[in-house]
């Protein structure tokens, strides 16, 4: 019998720490890089509107092949749906003693568990605001890849855009660059104090260029004359979208 409860309990073991991998690892691949990749797409638009067209459209050149549906799903939606649920058992069965010990361990811990909190909150208010997910559900869907400047600088004119994407996005940058350096601990590459030291202030770079690429893309989509865009049958629809609709504060 206690062979039998012994076998069952490292096999428990084994099983937790393999999800606790695979959540280590899904946290840099593939929802790491995709963060990246899309703060780097909308930082496209501080060059310009024709820049962050021609960005939007290398995208979604991936539907005229009828596969970026796919790759959003199976690379970004099912991955971020994993990470994020393992994220939340871990977060509601910790228990952190940041109240007794103010050491920067813990205050580091605490921010990670309630920006990926947040940062998950702003990914379900984002699909809604501008992905296609949003479609069925009313003001959803406000993107349109196909005159991306006008579209998006319309949907940022709601009163409430711009306070929680800006939180949303220093959320998630944050979440993302102090998980890589957790992960380089985790995964056996930062062994020492002194590596360890170095790969801090290398993550700390990564999330203030991240941050600042994703809030200067918010601050030039809240300044941008729309008018600049030639895509008159989009502006036709966000101005009809603003008539029917002004408590949005969206502007074409």
């Amino acid at each position: 019998m206690a062979d039998v409860t012994a076998a069952a309990g490292g096999a428990t073991e084994r099983y937790h720490f393999l999800i606790r991998r695979l959540h280590s690892l899904t946290g840099i691949v593939p929802v790491g890089v995709f963060l990246c990749v899309h703060m780097l797409l909308n930082g496209s638009m501080l060059a310009g509107g024709e820049a962050y067209q021609n960005a939007v459209g290398l995208v979604h050149s991936l539907d005229k092949v009828g596969i970026l549906k796919l790759v959003e799903v199976g690379f970004i939606f099912i991955p971020i749906a994993f990470h994020a649920i393992v994220g939340l058992m871990i977060w509601l069965t910790s228990a952190p003693n940041l109240t007794t010990y103010q050491y920067g361990g813990n205050v580091r811990y605490t921010l990670q568990r309630w920006s990926g909190i947040i940062a998950l909150v702003f990914i379900l208010v984002h699909l809604w605001h501008v992905h296609w997910l949003g479609k069925p559900f009313p003001y959803g869907a406000q993107f349109d890849p196909h005159d991306a400047p006008a579209s998006a600088v319309a949907a940022m004119q709601a009163w409430w855009a711009g306070p929680a994407y800006a939180i949303g996005v220093l959320c998630a940058v944050y979440h993302f660059a102090n998980g890589v350096w957790t992960f380089l601990i985790t995964w056996g590459i930062t062994v020492g104090p002194r590596a360890q030291r170095g790969a801090g202030f290398a993550c700390a770079a990564l999330g203030i260029v991240l941050g600042l690429i994703g809030l200067g893309s918010l601050c030039k989509l809240k300044t941008y004359d729309a008018s600049e865009s030639t895509a008159p049958a989009a502006h036709s629809r966000h101005a009809s979208v603003q008539s029917a609709h002004p408590e949005l504060g969206l502007q074409a």
